[in-house]
């Protein structure tokens, strides 16, 4: 939707410097309200407006050369003169070209093109639109469910979904998942009005838990072709806005789905997510997202037993329609497959002792650590290592933000190099670039090893451990080192 944006803000940047200009060769046909109604970024993809747009979003063109013009509230008069079907509408840094014939004013924005229209005919002029108008009203049908062929929706939509949940944006209780990544699956069934209801749902019980009732969303929809539109329900423990949730078929990949926005919860606390899905038993081929899918290897090793269900047939659905042919009849759970355990036996080094526990770092899926259970344990409401004896912890993150590591060395030069017993060593851990930063203070002592994996989600993609202790001796150990170097990825 990167492109989405750009459009609607030079729009927006033109229709702010509208100037009071120009003339008009006027013809009293042309006069009128036009409202936005699709889209094309002249690849041939016509999309409607609805899910993209809010607010008043129209063209007035009125006598004497006047006009008005308005995107998501924004209101600017303007002016315009007409050669034949061509119009011009004059702006202080140049001029918007164009064209109106039979009730459809077509802009041209650089090759993209927005389509007003001010009468229902003027939508079937609109070239390579394949869709009907959805309608806004709560839990009813839309014209093109009415008119599309109801077995063709159900095929397109009901059944299972597989993929994650990013989270960025949030505050309150939710912050501390910034930039961190969940598994999420979603359950469609539609009748044959192409009217339903959806789940999405924690697979894995990380976030939330792995219940059947523990539920991101789970909405009243209705769809089209295009469109999921959740009319009503609940997100996140609060009333969704119908606004925030319309899942989209991608442009580039119509099998998957996106759906992002931010939503508030019952507290008052802001989560900013960002949903991808394909359906249940496609294996992303070719898609480098899987590298950020928590347990994408445990979804492989359930389609490859021909698990048909992440909750395996103990899911009844909601009882809205039949379920899609496959849907449900998994002989076993997903949770039987080979999954990810906290439990994980085996460590590479004896300094991990003769117990040695796996952690899936943070629960957010970007690495494995291993530790001796008789010296450390997890604390969850520190999300760290702690030795409950010497006092030392161990805070392991995963880094996903605009943060490289020359630019983190940078901000511990100008930060930390006052601190007594400091230094900063550039060096590679466990085979990847890493720094380690070394300093004391009042409350004790810090060793940082900050690991970059040269990837790219959000920005830089990395690790970072973080030991606290009251000595540098204390931090800085074998046995710590153990277990930075036991770190291994995901993927």
């Amino acid at each position: 939707m990167k492109k989405l944006t750009a459009l609607a803000l030079a729009l927006l940047l033109v229709l702010s410097l509208c100037a009071c200009g120009g003339g008009s060769s006027e013809d009293t046909s042309m006069l009128g309200t036009y409202n936005l109604y699709a889209m094309d970024f002249g690849d041939g993809n016509v999309m409607l407006t609805e899910a993209f747009f809010t607010g008043a979003n129209y063209v007035t063109l009125k006598s004497g050369g006047a006009g008005e013009m308005a995107l998501e509230d924004d209101v600017a008069d303007v002016k315009w003169k007409a050669d034949g079907e061509k119009i011009v509408i004059s702006a202080a840094d140049g001029d918007m070209n164009a064209t109106v014939a039979n009730g459809l004013l077509t802009l041209d924005m650089d090759g993209d093109k927005l389509y007003f229209v001010a009468n229902d005919e003027a939508k079937g002029l609109i070239p390579g639109l394949a869709s009907e108008e959805p309608t806004a009203e709560l839990g009813g049908e839309t014209e093109a469910a009415a008119s599309a062929d109801g077995a063709a929706l159900q095929a397109a939509w009901n059944g299972w979904w597989n993929g994650c949940i990013d989270l960025t944006g949030c505050t309150g209780d939710w912050e501390f998942l910034n930039g961190s990544t969940y598994d999420a699956v979603m359950y469609v069934e539609l009748g044959e009005d192409g009217v339903g209801r959806l789940g999405i749902f924690d697979p894995f019980g990380e976030l939330i838990s792995n219940e059947h009732s523990s539920i991101y969303v789970d909405a009243e929809c209705h769809a089209d072709e295009q469109y999921l539109y959740c009319d009503s329900g609940t997100a996140f423990d609060a009333a969704l806005n119908p606004s925030d949730w319309r899942i989209v078929r991608n442009l580039d990949d119509p099998d998957k789905l996106n759906v992002g926005s931010t939503s508030v919860n019952a507290n008052g606390d802001t989560i900013g997510y960002d949903f991808q899905f394909k359906p249940w038993g496609d294996r992303w081929e070719g898609d480098n997202y899987t590298q950020f899918i928590p347990h994408f290897d445990a979804y492989i090793s359930a389609i490859d037993s021909g698990i048909t269900s992440p909750f395996g047939d103990s899911f009844e659905g909601f009882g809205i329609a039949e379920p899609a042919a496959g849907g449900n009849d998994a002989p076993a759970p997903a949770t039987d497959a080979p999954a990810p355990a906290a439990d994980a036996p085996a460590a590479d080094s004896a300094l991990l002792g003769a117990n040695p526990t796996k952690l899936n770092v943070n629960d957010k899926g970007v690495a494995y650590v291993s530790y001796p259970g008789d010296q450390f344990v997890y604390d969850s409401d520190y999300g760290k290592l702690k030795n409950e004896t010497t006092g030392v912890g161990i805070l392991i993150d995963p880094m996903l933000g605009a943060t490289n590591l020359a630019e983190l060395k940078a901000s511990y030069e100008q930060n930390n190099s006052d601190e007594d017993e400091y230094s900063l060593e550039e060096t590679t851990v466990c085979g990847y670039n890493a720094l380690i930063l070394k300093y004391s203070d009042w409350l004790g002592a810090t060793m940082r090893v900050d690991l970059d994996f040269g990837g790219e989600h959000d920005g830089w993609y990395g690790i970072s451990f973080a030991v606290s202790g009251d000595s540098l001796p204390d931090c800085d150990t074998d046995v710590v080192w153990a277990i930075i170097d036991s770190m291994e990825l995901l993927k």
